[in-house]
């Protein structure tokens, strides 16, 4: 039996979308508060610091997503570039069914806020970290060279991809990234 969402968590579901729809000023509380059917008394009492409390969570959970998209595509992984190739399709998928609509659930707040706000700025380098160390240690496992350099190469590929593809309303543009990384990835170990 699987428990209802509670108010906070369809809060954080409804804004990370919205967010990478919209983008964090495009969006308002009451579109948030709309799409998640959360009251509207609510949203000051699970979110005290307001929308950019919001923004933090709700890039945290969607940081979370694509870390296990990393796990899940480097799993049976024999080489990095076959792992990077594996979620750059994911990823690229994943943007093909919102309608080429959604950004990076990171970077749709990013562009807007950082540096602005400093703790959108720390909640924004914690997560690339943390997809940086996720295909780091996926790199480790396949005993490349310079797994550091590998894995923010492989962020930068896919962070580039996702603006591209969102302006060209394709998945070329992940499908080139994988291209490189498959071409380039394997050389050197």
């Amino acid at each position: 039996m699987s428990e209802k969402p509670t108010s906070r968590g369809r809060m954080v579901t409804a804004a990370a979308h919205l967010f990478q729809k919209r983008g964090y000023h495009g969006t308002g509380l009451i579109e948030i508060l709309e799409a998640s059917g959360a009251p509207k008394g609510s949203f000051y009492h699970h979110f005290p610091d307001g929308k950019e409390q919001l923004a933090e969570v709700a890039m945290a959970m969607a940081g979370e997503v694509v870390n296990a998209m990393i796990d899940r595509a480097f799993a049976n992984a024999t080489s990095f570039s076959e792992g990077a190739a594996r979620l750059t399709t994911d990823i690229a998928d994943w943007f093909e069914r919102s309608g080429f609509s959604e950004g990076c659930p990171v970077t749709s707040v990013l562009l807007e806020t950082v540096p602005g706000s400093e703790r959108l700025t720390a909640a924004c380098q914690a997560i690339f970290q943390s997809w940086i160390e996720a295909a780091e240690a996926q790199a480790l496992r396949l005993g490349r060279a310079d797994p550091n350099a590998l894995a923010t190469g492989l962020l930068i590929a896919l962070e580039g991809a996702w603006i591209v593809a969102r302006a060209q309303r394709s998945r070329r543009p992940f499908e080139i990234a994988a291209a490189l990384l498959i071409n380039s990835g394997d050389r050197a170990s």
